[in-house]
């Protein structure tokens, strides 16, 4: 033992979104002053990435349904958790998500081990719904919660959260440490958009991404600029191939020509490739991927809601559309397209922003923060 306190990590889901991303570079940052390990609850990529960043990862099978009422389910899975939390003696239980939360705070509770949870999402179900008592129940097991967004602390608060735990900590990115420029000639050769403006998004795809309005808009686009394309990089999660299957119907269906699906990869070989990134989401948490756009110089395109309204100045860094429409969007793409003076001046502060408000650096000194006023 090296004397440091131990912290652990939890990552419910197998996939690598921006939420595991996030729980990377949070362990990554803070390995320097704690001892840190991250706990895996279901086989996924978090086991292989956590590990190429020197980031010891356990793993405990998490019940097939998240819920307390499958007792049998949940209590194997409760009596290994405080057994490895006794074995371990962490200081500190962070959770990147609420199943995550809902798994460990029992065992939390029992251990007496202070729970931080970190909330990436906005809840957007009225005060009774079942989302909502959710939050108000994990809550309860937490000491802390910081959420990624004002937009996402509010919607806590309307749920019921007790305000007193609740905070808010950006998410940080870093810049890119080498020229990027091979990337985009790369991207926009393979999919033959040399002479193209280029509008592009990289998400997962589901049903709160926006991406029906984003073809909406792509229709609307269409028929007032035959030279501008739009990229959509990424896939469904496993068990949601039936909502990928129903937007490449939706583009089919429509006819269009300017909308194309680039697959799935890394973000770094593709969005370099773009002239103006789209955030469609219509009530973001954060996103992620939009301050790394930002950081290579893409400007975004989005709405004035959400946590991307307090990313974004409009006009300055970015671009907001006021209305969530794709009437409203198209506008706002159309004026970045018409405008390449402004596109290119408000690209570089998109650069500048991400360097002032949302490094990696400034996100891990806020957990600290937080962490050692949790641990004493």
């Amino acid at each position: 033992m090296n004397g440091r306190k131990k912290i652990l990590l939890l990552e419910y889901f197998p996939f690598m979104g921006g939420g595991q991303r996030v729980l990377l570079d949070l362990a990554e940052g803070l390995k320097k002053y704690y001892e840190v390990e991250i706990l895996a609850m279901n086989r996924g990529m978090i086991e292989s990435e956590g590990e190429k960043i020197g980031i010891k990862v356990s793993f405990i099978q998490a019940p097939e349904k998240v819920k307390y009422r499958y007792i049998f389910g949940y209590a194997g899975f409760f009596l290994k958790l405080v057994k490895f939390l006794s074995e371990n003696k962490f200081s500190l239980v962070y959770a990147g998500s609420m199943f995550a939360a809902k798994l460990a705070g029992p065992a939390c509770f029992v251990k007496k081990i202070p729970m931080l949870w970190h909330k990436q999402l906005i809840i957007e179900k009225p005060f009774f719904s079942y989302n909502a008592s959710q939050a108000r129940l994990v809550s309860a097991f937490a000491a802390k919660i910081i959420c990624v967004s004002q937009a996402s602390r509010l919607s806590m608060e309307k749920a019921g959260v007790n305000p007193e735990k609740l905070g808010v900590i950006y998410n940080g990115t870093r810049l890119p440490g080498k020229s990027v420029e091979k990337a985009r000639n790369n991207f926009r050769k393979k999919f033959r958009v040399e002479k193209n403006f280029v509008c592009g998004t990289v998400c997962i795809f589901r049903r709160n991404k926006g991406l029906e309005l984003l073809i909406e808009t792509a229709g609307i686009i269409s028929k007032l600029r035959g030279d501008i394309k739009f990229a959509l990089v990424g896939r469904a999660d496993a068990g949601e191939e039936w909502f990928e299957d129903k937007i490449r119907a939706m583009v089919r269906e429509s006819g269009l020509k300017n909308f194309i699906f680039c697959g799935y990869g890394d973000k770094y070989a593709f969005m370099p490739g773009f002239d103006l990134y789209v955030m469609p989401s219509p009530n973001e948490p954060f996103g992620l991927v939009t301050i790394e756009a930002m950081g290579l110089g893409i400007a975004t395109a989005g709405f004035n809601r959400g946590g991307t309204a307090e990313i974004i100045t409009d006009g300055k860094d970015g671009f907001l559309a006021g209305d969530v429409t794709p009437e409203a969007l198209a506008e706002k793409i159309l004026y970045a397209y018409d405008n390449r003076k402004k596109l290119k001046a408000v690209s570089g502060k998109a650069v500048k922003t991400v360097k002032e408000r949302f490094s990696l650096e400034k996100q891990t000194a806020s957990f600290r923060g937080i962490i050692e006023g949790m641990i004493k």
